[in-house]
């Protein structure tokens, strides 16, 4: 980059300044990328390779964070990274679409037990980005568990059938349904 996007004037190429990346939503700070300052209209811009990554990376440390409910900007994060729209995040985690909203808007605090799917459900999804296959389709089998109004009594238990080459391969993959 040599020249600004904006009024196309000579660029200062700045690294070791931290960027405030404001752009998630959420208060993070990176430091170590390039950032660029037009000496002319005052325009600055920033480098961020693998923007993929950086989000798990940060979708990761609010899903391990301690002794708090997950806050209304760190839920609506979680959400978009997730590129689930309220309604779908709602039928994977059994709420309402007005309760997801509410809970974004800082209306309502998540619940516990709402605050801990959502992080489980982040996690799996990461693990699966990273190539860390836990269990594949997190998002499908959260989506396709019935409604509690759906919900039927199974009176009899379920087997399950299970080859060697399910949990002895070396592909991760176990858990693939």
């Amino acid at each position: 980059m040599d020249i600004c996007y904006s009024c196309g004037g000579d660029i200062a190429v700045i690294k070791d300044r931290p960027y405030h990346y404001d752009e998630c939503g959420l208060k993070v700070i990176i430091h170590g990328i390039t950032q660029y300052d037009c000496l002319a209209c005052g325009e600055t811009y920033a480098s961020i390779p693998n923007t993929q990554r950086l989000h798990l990376l940060i979708g990761s440390h609010i899903c391990e964070k301690r002794k708090a409910l997950l806050r209304p900007d760190e839920i609506l994060f979680l959400r978009k990274d997730l590129h689930l729209r309220a309604k779908e995040l709602a039928k994977i985690l059994g709420a309402s679409p007005q309760a997801v909203s509410r809970w974004e808007n800082g209306k309502k605090p998540i619940g516990e037990t709402h605050d801990r799917l959502l992080r489980a459900l982040y996690m799996m999804y990461a693990s699966e980005q990273a190539n860390h296959v836990i269990c594949q389709g997190a998002l499908d089998i959260f989506s396709e568990l019935p409604a509690k109004s759906e919900r039927k009594t199974i009176t009899e238990t379920e087997e399950i059938v299970l080859n060697p080459q399910e949990w002895l391969s070396d592909t991760g993959d176990c858990c693939s349904i």
